[in-house]
């Protein structure tokens, strides 16, 4: 009796994970001037997970009524650390070694994700212009070796991937919108085939990361002969 009893209670359990593998799960993320943007939706709850939702402001409380002299001093405020941004080796980084590795964890299940939209948009800039052309060739032609096998694996629609130049400007940018739909056990099977790669590739590329020095993030560079033009404004 004891032994039908935790069979069926085992059977149950393997019943209800099915379950959960084959709810639809759909992914939506966004990055735009620095801030970036992810939600979750399991079935029919949708779940914000980027930006958190803010609390709702607390109720006023009365101050208490101290005694003269015994003022507590203030606890000085915690510095803000600076946010890491993603920057161009982070991206070329992800252009040269991300598709060869999702190419082969999606080998067997790429079709049943869908991907819509797919909005990449880069600003390649820089304050040197050699090596901005550089950086906008190397870009170009990961992305001309990359994308094409996204395409063969996953179900893409409406993707619009872009790389711009431009000499005029000191910094670089990036706009994403992409969306994802797919089960869970689509992602089982992508562990199993390909989840060290994943996991290796996600540690290199968080070490490219850089955070900008603080007071200085939006500090634009001087190009390397602005001394020289002081001097002749000078003169």
């Amino acid at each position: 009796m004891i032994g039908k009893i935790i069979l069926w209670i085992l059977l149950g359990i393997v019943v209800l994970l099915a379950v959960l593998l084959l709810v639809p799960v759909k992914l939506r993320g966004a990055y735009r001037e620095g801030e970036p943007f992810l939600s979750v939706q399991y079935g029919p709850v949708k779940i914000p997970v980027f930006p958190p939702k803010e609390k709702p402001p607390e109720k006023e409380k009365p101050p208490k009524k101290e005694k003269p002299g015994a003022e507590k001093p203030k606890k000085p405020k915690k510095p803000q650390k600076p946010k890491a941004k993603i920057n161009a080796d982070q991206i070329v980084y992800a252009l040269e070694k991300l598709p060869p590795v999702l190419g082969r964890a999606l080998k067997r299940t790429g079709k049943s994700i869908h991907i819509r939209p797919l909005q990449i948009y880069v600003l390649v800039a820089g304050s040197d212009p050699a090596a901005t052309a550089a950086l906008y060739g190397k870009l170009e032609a990961a992305l001309a070796a990359g994308f094409p096998i996204l395409e063969k694996r996953l179900h893409i629609q409406d993707a619009d991937v872009r790389v711009y130049l431009d000499f005029t400007e000191w910094q670089m940018d990036l706009i994403v919108d992409v969306g994802v739909s797919f089960r869970p056990w689509s992602l089982v099977w992508m562990a199993l085939r390909a989840g060290g790669s994943l996991l290796k590739w996600f540690i290199g590329f968080r070490r490219l990361a850089s955070p900008p020095a603080p007071g200085t993030e939006n500090t634009p560079k001087e190009p390397a002969d602005g001394n020289t033009k002081k001097e002749h404004e000078a003169a």
